[in-house]
This record gives structure tokens, C-alpha cells and sequence, in this order.
């Protein structure tokens, strides 16, 4: 059974583990590198994996399979205005793809989205990972009007609005 939650404050360990998993098998996929992140000091990991963990600015989801964890996806308040958020370290273990994880992982991150007053989600892809491009637009996202992240030349930034649920 797979399950979605937020990190939690003290999961760092398990907030590294699951970085260095996505930066090992595709190195290709983030701006960050596995050496880069491996010279990383205790210290930062929790901060980053605590401050994910708590509060309405950002947040970071783990899935599970049983117990072991099989994905990621974060999601950070820009400084592009109020409500726009970026989407951040998706990463689904090879294993796993294809079995709706990811879309779990979106599910949970734009539930949270909604409940915290973000209104857009906007995310950089590297035109050439076109498996991430055809998921992004099968779950809703389209080309951004203008790119309102420092997204690299080699990057398409798409966005999705966020639906508030009508009570």
C-alpha cells in the first residue's frame, strides 16, 4: 500500500536518504549534484528537513511503500509574488514509476497548497526529460505565460492553478 505524508520535525536522516537516492539515479533531473549534497553538514540537512516539516511557506512529502520510502516532492513560496509556490525535488524511485506515486505526491502537495493560501505552482523542467514534461502536462500544468523562477535556459517553466475546495 502506498502512502503520502509530510515530512515530519526530526526526519532528517530520512529527508537526506531520500535527496541523495533522486541525485544518484537522476543526476540529470535537478541543478543540484549527489557530491554536492553528500558535502552537505548535519546541521543544514535538518534545518532544510525541519523547516519543510512545520509552517505555510513550504513542505516537503515523502511516499512510502509498507514502510520504505519511494518518493519525494517539495514545494517553496517563491518571492514571485503572493500564492506561487515551485515545485521542487520530485523524484520517484525507477522502481515505482509508473504506478501513480507521483500523482499521489502532486495530490498531496496541492491539497496542502490550497489549505496554505498558495493559488499557482510553477515548475522548471529540463526540456529534455520528457517524461517529467508529459507528466506535468497530463496532470494539468501549461506553459507559464512568463517565467516567473530563475529557471535555466535548458528548462520549460510550466504552472497549474491551485482549486480550492467549495465547502
Amino acid at each position: 500500500m502506498i502512502t503520502v505524508r509530510r515530512v515530519r520535525i526530526g526526519e532528517s536522516q530520512l529527508f537526506k536518504k531520500m535527496r541523495l537516492a533522486s541525485l544518484r539515479e537522476s543526476p540529470s533531473a535537478f541543478s543540484s549534484t549527489f557530491e554536492s549534497a553528500q558535502l552537505r553538514s548535519p546541521e543544514s540537512w535538518s534545518e532544510q528537513a525541519d523547516g519543510t516539516a512545520q509552517g505555510s511557506d513550504r513542505s516537503t512529502f515523502i511516499a512510502f511503500s509498507g514502510d520504505s520510502p519511494i518518493g519525494i516532492m517539495a514545494l517553496y513560496k517563491t518571492g514571485e509574488g503572493a500564492g506561487v509556490g515551485e515545485l521542487l525535488q520530485v523524484w520517484v524511485s525507477p522502481e515505482y514509476r509508473g504506478q501513480g506515486v507521483a500523482v499521489d505526491l502532486m495530490d498531496a502537495v496541492f491539497q496542502w497548497a490550497a489549505e496554505n493560501g498558495f493559488r499557482t505552482v510553477v515548475a522548471a523542467v529540463a526540456k529534455s526529460n520528457v517524461r517529467a514534461l508529459q507528466f506535468y502536462r497530463k496532470n494539468g500544468f501549461e506553459p507559464a505565460d512568463k517565467a516567473p523562477l530563475d529557471a535555466p535556459d535548458d528548462a520549460i517553466v510550466l504552472m497549474k492553478r491551485v482549486e480550492y475546495a467549495i465547502n
